[in-house]
């Protein structure tokens, strides 16, 4: 591939990820930080078997 191709293709890709990060980010804005530090100390499996 020419020069102009591959920097073009490397840009398509950062946009990509950076428009993923940003869904990411934007489908759990419930999610505070005195939460996420809770979600941090208990692990998703302790915390599935803990949920009535």
């Amino acid at each position: 591939m020419t020069e102009p191709m591959i920097s073009l293709m490397v840009g398509v890709v950062v946009v990509l990820c950076a428009v993923v990060i940003l869904v990411m980010h934007h489908r759990h804005p419930h999610i505070h930080p005195p939460k996420a530090r809770w979600l941090d100390t208990h692990p998703p499996r302790d915390w599935m078997h803990h949920r009535h």
